[in-house]
């Protein structure tokens, strides 16, 4: 978390994005309704920025702040993770032992379990619904479904119905992993219903309040059309069936590689506490993969799960074996091989643009984890999960040290947000192209005011010759800064540039630029940072 907070910044769009939403409900005081660029934001309900407001309360309002609250949960993933294996499987200490270092050590958690996202809350929700679940079976009281309700009615404010996808299964799949019948089906499926009527209940305290404050474009994304639209046809993030499988081995690398994960499936039983496991893990896998929107964060709920199998599975293997690293050793390797060749590359377009930020010595980090898991000689299984798990973490902390200028450079938004919050102290209204600018710098420049969104350049150039005295901001991956005369100033940012400069300034570079036989207005046009 520390070797995050030092070495990136926050990386748009999602992470700009979601502190902008913050900082907007903060200033204005309105913490019923998010909004971004002054208007309602439906994406994502409010739990989140919430939590934020609660970081700023007690440290106040800063970057680092803020970014304390997505690591914080993902840590109290962790914790809930020894917890749950302790109840699955109460007489193998083992299982609680290695699955904390087994999550900790899985490269996709300790990215984006550092990030400023919604999964880590949704992880730590979900796992505390999967206790509830568990206690529910055990004890034939109302306090287990009380939490299981106040879980759903917490993860449908964390990130909309997708928690279901994480709860339901489990719920529903209770005769396959249960021991004993402690009570009887009906009265379990009716329990089951009533507390997911509960957490709906809860959600919509939030919801119904902020659908008639919000209006009706926003009552009818938040209520219908957002949820609806990502199972049925992403607005964004589309991708095949079939993706999640295919990236499998990036999943639940280091894993993936590592034969004891593998050779302990021979003597697996698949006891109680295993069929529930699967229960929870491989429906949700499979739902995640119809629904048309695909991320990898999407998975990071699953990985505690699959972290306390593949615990419960090494701990079935009687020794260790001289070859048991031999294949992450390989890709260390392969890992330092292509970051020694392929930025020498003659590669095109952004690809190239962002490998030459890359220093000439980075090729020697995932070579020094690989030296460190080669020098080990750990004496048992369990320390050979820790030494595995150790040498991922150095490399993920190595390569964000490693990586802190490039990043800061290409990413940083400081002066940017700095520059447009001068211009609107001084009552000077900004425009932005692309309109994907519209809300990446509302907390890097703590602005007050929204900025204009022009959707081509065209109508930029009318907007800053009706507002001569205005200023414009402007993403273009054409180099065409240093062409330009202006009393602005160019920053690079993503795969391109950002210029800001006055309005003035602005029309008459367009003119500059478009007379240049290299760049045509459509290619101005379809210039947009990556996300």
């Amino acid at each position: 978390m520390l070797s995050t907070i030092y070495a990136r910044p926050l990386i748009p769009i999602d992470e700009t994005r979601y502190l902008s939403v913050a900082w907007e409900m903060w200033h204005s005081n309105d913490f019923l309704v998010p909004h971004i660029n002054g208007h309602p934001y439906s994406h994502k309900p409010p739990l989140l920025f919430w939590l934020i407001h609660v970081s700023w309360l007690l440290f106040g309002v800063s970057e680092w702040s803020a970014r304390l609250v997505g690591p914080f949960f993902a840590f109290g993933s962790v914790a809930l993770t020894v917890h749950l294996g302790k109840i699955l499987w109460p007489a193998n200490k083992a299982v609680r032992l290695a699955a904390p270092f087994i999550l900790l050590g899985t490269f996709v958690w300790s990215l984006y379990g550092s990030l400023t996202m919604f999964d880590a809350l949704l992880t730590f929700i979900a796992l505390l619904a999967l206790l509830a679940i568990l206690a529910a079976r055990r004890a034939a009281t109302i306090l287990p479904w009380s939490f299981l309700s106040l879980a759903i009615g917490l993860g449908i404010l964390a990130k909309g119905p997708i928690v279901l996808l994480y709860v339901l299964p489990p719920v529903l799949l209770a005769p396959l992993w249960s021991e004993k019948d402690t009570m009887p089906w009906g009265k379990w499926y009716g329990s089951s219903f009533l507390a997911l009527l509960a957490g709906i209940g809860i959600a919509l305290c939030w919801a119904i309040p902020a659908a008639i404050q919000g209006g009706e474009e926003y009552r009818q994304a938040i209520l219908f059309s957002q949820t609806a639209g990502r199972m049925v046809k992403a607005f964004a993030h589309g991708r095949p069936f079939y993706w999640y499988a295919l990236l499998l081995p990036l999943l639940y690398l280091p894993w993936f590689f590592w034969l004891p994960a593998w050779r302990g499936w021979k003597k697996k039983s698949f006891d109680a506490a295993t069929r529930f496991c699967l229960c929870a893990l491989l429906p949700a896998f499979f739902l995640l993969s119809c629904v048309s929107g695909k991320q990898i964060h999407y998975i990071l709920p699953l990985l505690p799960v699959s972290s306390l199998l593949i615990a419960h599975t090494v701990t079935t293997v009687p020794k260790r074996t001289p070859y048991d690293q031999v294949p992450l050793l390989v890709i260390f390797l392969m890992l330092s091989l292509a970051l020694l060749i392929v930025p020498q590359l003659s590669l095109h377009g952004g690809d190239r643009e962002m490998l030459q930020y890359l220093p000439k010595w980075i090729a020697v980090v995932p070579f020094s984890a690989g030296l460190f898991l080669y020098m080990t000689r750990p004496e048992s299984m369990l320390k050979s999960v820790k030494i595995v798990s150790s040498s991922m973490l150095l490399l993920v902390i190595l390569l964000q040290l490693a990586l802190a200028d490039p990043l800061h450079t290409i990413y940083d938004q400081t002066v940017i947000g700095e520059k447009i919050k001068q211009a609107q102290d001084a009552n000077k209204p900004v425009a932005v192209f692309p309109p994907k600018l519209m809300d990446q710098f509302q907390f890097s420049g703590r602005l007050l005011t929204p900025v204009t969104p022009q959707n081509t350049f065209e109508e930029l150039v009318i907007w800053s010759v009706d507002n001569p005295q205005a200023f414009c901001l402007v993403f273009t991956k054409i180099k065409i800064n240093k062409q330009s005369k202006t009393t602005g100033i160019a920053r690079q940012y993503s795969d391109g540039w950002l210029i800001f400069s006055p309005a003035k300034d602005f029309v008459a570079n367009y003119q500059q630029w478009i007379a240049q036989p290299a760049i045509q207005s459509d290619s101005l046009n379809k210039s947009e940072p990556k996300s």
